[in-house]
């Protein structure tokens, strides 16, 4: 049908490695996150990483969050969310960027959810998943905003053939906590035109707390002072909740028709539901009635918060191909999330309950994009995208004790266009720009230039420039919550209490360079990546008025970020038995204003893989990966130590048609600091696979 799909894998190359520990035929492996067309991973300028199904079998791993925890080149930050629950949930961060920066997608569509990502990843189940895409850097000029510091796109199962896969898996720490119990449907197959998916995953886990203390203390709820009232110095220990009850369900059905060989169309439905709950200690209200404020807020004292949330996201494809080899793809969707929320106080009583974390998120989006040869060396690709993002919630209320929804609708309108350029056999090039007009903030320019060289002696040498951009999201500019570390959090526009002017908060650019060079021969292939990342206008929380009575937080504008990197991966296949893999990130970041680190930004964190097939039945993957010391404050006083934790999975195939797995994750029982989200300690986990 396309005649001249060359242009679309560019550079076809020799045996290499997607990532340690998988060896696979470059050849074949075609991605579509970083050109939004179908290329040779070998083929794109950017860093891009490919983490395939088979390699998430060989973790164990339950959820896309669980898989990240994994890798050495992606960064889990906890304690950005503003409620007392960002002890058990943790964004993304890519080479430093911060959670904020990280575009999540599946299939290539955006997903309604709390701002700032906390916990996106550990709601998807990796049984639905065939590959994730992860593109590092910059990748504005064909995803717009959020998208800072990469991409992660998660695609999921598609199939041929009929097949039904199920998947059953219990786990515990060697304490019996944190339980986790978790089963996996999903069927799929074409039939002549008509291909269709359907799946079923449903994790149950059960709490993993830890035992910290807590001293509370009333304090003036518009001031932030201490006042009298007799909880002051109460005192007591309490199991802070480090992984939540809960009880996460996705169900799904995608169904896809060729109306001819030239046209297929798509629909996709997804609905996700969870309920989750756990024990924490933060800021709560106190009635006292007749009494000055008729209200206090207490401080350092336990609450209990619970989670009733779903999600229904609804999709509908077009793709058309004429017979000069012009794609033309389009797209409509909606993605809807309800959020309900309740905390409640545990250290006092009457023990009110606050509703102001919930929220209704919607995000309306249309997409549309043709792809087409302008000649024998340069394929053309023109986007057009108009995206509504509605958020009703009472967290961005201006008046913090009501519970009454405050609705913010920000429109995206975007045109984008990129030539991927085939300068000869060896040498290929690519350009893009991308104009973005938002509702509510500055319109943003974007720029891409990359070049890639394959040179005969297995050498393949590549550099790539890029711009970005950030626009601040609703509760950097609107909310206003009680409840962040060990303070108050307002956005930048809300005026109230100790904060009484607006900051006018501007959304964060970006420059990014990159150069790298691969070598591989028959049996090893290396990678070294160097990149330099400056942030201007860099979004941050700030501590105002340190050390009184009246410090809250709030977003402020950073002069300058400075991020330098250094990215090394190889792989061995000794032989049809044994792989090695080794990954490294090395980190130097740069608060330019105050020369400072940026915070829950590792060092240093690695990563070795081996992989040995014992014979036909059986195999085993152990990995061992360390992080790195990191600053958890922006004074770079406090610091979490490094800590390394090593996994193993053994997998034994009964049959054609079953497998049965298990493995110890966290084997030497590492402790890692509570502010990275602590851990379970040794894990144990086991699993039946079968398909038919």
């Amino acid at each position: 049908m396309y005649k001249n799909s060359a242009l679309f894998l560019m550079l076809t190359v020799t045996p290499g490695i997607v990532t340690a520990g998988e060896t696979v035929d470059l050849g074949t492996m075609i991605v579509t996150t970083a050109t939004k067309t179908e290329k040779s991973i070998d083929g794109v300028t950017a860093s891009v990483e490919v983490i395939t199904a088979e390699q998430i079998k060989k973790t164990g791993a339950s959820t896309v969050g669980d898989v990240f925890n994994k890798l050495p080149s992606f960064t889990l930050q906890y304690g950005s969310f503003p409620h007392p629950s960002s002890v058990s949930k943790a964004g993304i961060s890519i080479r430093g960027a911060g959670a904020n920066g990280t575009l999540i997608l599946i299939d290539g569509r955006r997903l309604a959810a709390e701002t700032e990502n906390p916990y996106e990843m550990n709601r998807i189940p990796t049984a639905m998943i065939e590959r994730i895409e992860i593109v590092k850097g910059s990748m504005s000029t064909l995803y717009g905003s959020d998208a800072i510091g990469g991409v992660i796109n998660i695609i999921t199962k598609k199939a041929d053939k009929p097949v039904t896969t199920l998947d059953v898996k219990y786990g515990q720490n060697s304490h019996s906590d944190a339980k986790e119990k978790s089963i996996n449907l999903t069927t799929m197959g074409k039939k002549e035109k008509f291909s269709y998916k359907l799946y079923a995953s449903v994790i149950n886990t059960t709490p993993f707390t830890v035992d910290e203390s807590y001293s509370q203390q009333a304090l003036n709820p518009i001031t932030h002072a201490p006042v009298l009232d007799p909880i002051n110095g109460q005192s007591g220990t309490l199991g802070v909740t480090f992984r939540d009850d809960a009880e996460v369900q996705n169900y799904g059905i995608s169904l896809g028709y060729e109306i001819s060989d030239w046209t297929k169309v798509g629909m996709d439905v997804n609905y996700f539901t969870e309920d989750r709950e756990g024990d924490y200690i933060g800021i709560h209200p106190k009635p006292r009635p007749m009494l000055p404020f008729n209200r206090v807020l207490v401080q350092d004292t336990p609450v209990n918060s619970e989670d009733d949330n779903n999600r229904t996201d609804i999709s509908f494809d077009i793709e058309h191909a004429t017979a000069n080899d012009t794609i033309f793809k389009a797209r409509i969707y909606r993605s809807d999330y309800e959020k309900r929320n309740e905390t409640t106080a545990l250290g006092f009583a009457p023990a009110p309950v606050n509703t102001k974390f919930s929220a209704d998120v919607t995000i309306d989006g249309v997409e549309a994009t043709t792809s087409f040869f302008a000649n024998n060396t340069n394929l053309i690709t023109i986007g057009l995208e108009y995206r509504e993002e509605t958020r009703n919630s009472s967290a961005i209320n201006p008046d913090p004790t009501s519970s009454e929804f405050v609705k913010k609708k920000t429109d995206y309108s975007s045109f984008y266009v990129q030539d991927e350029i085939e300068i000869n056999s060896t040498l290929n090039a690519v350009i893009g720009a991308r104009y973005d007009d938002i509702s509510d903030t500055d319109s943003e320019t974007t720029f891409n230039a990359g070049i890639i060289k394959n040179l005969d002696n297995g050498i393949n040498l590549r550099a790539n420039y890029s711009q970005g951009f950030r626009a601040p999201d609703a509760a950097e500019l609107f909310v206003v919550s009680p409840f962040f570390r060990d303070a108050r959090r307002f956005g930048s526009e809300v005026v109230f209490g100790p904060k009484t002017s607006s900051y006018d908060l501007q959304p964060e650019t970006s420059e990014s360079i990159e150069v790298a060079v691969s070598k591989r021969t028959g049996k090893f292939w290396g990678e070294l990546v160097l990149f330099h990342n400056e942030i201007e206008d860099k979004i941050a929380l700030v501590a105002k008025n340190s050390g009184t009575p009246a410090k809250y937080y709030t977003s402020e504008n950073l002069e300058k970020v400075k991020i330098n990197g250094l990215e090394l991966a190889t792989t061995y296949q000794a032989n049809d038995k044994f792989d090695l893999g080794f990954n490294a990130t090395l980190l130097d970041t740069e608060n330019k204003a105050t020369g400072k680190d940026l915070t829950f930004t590792p060092e240093v964190s690695a990563a070795v893989i081996a992989n040995y097939q014992f014979n036909s039945k059986l195999s085993s993957s152990i990995s061992l990966r360390h992080v790195g010391k990191q600053y958890t404050d922006e004074l770079n006083t406090d610091s979490a130590s490094s800590y390394t934790t090593s996994d193993l999975t053994l997998a034994y195939d009964i049959n054609d048609q079953v497998e049965v797995y298990g493995g110890i994750n966290n084997i030497g029982d590492a402790s890692i600091d509570d502010a990275l989200g602590a851990t379970v300690g040794r894990y144990y986990y086991a699993g039946i696979r079968t398909s038919f």
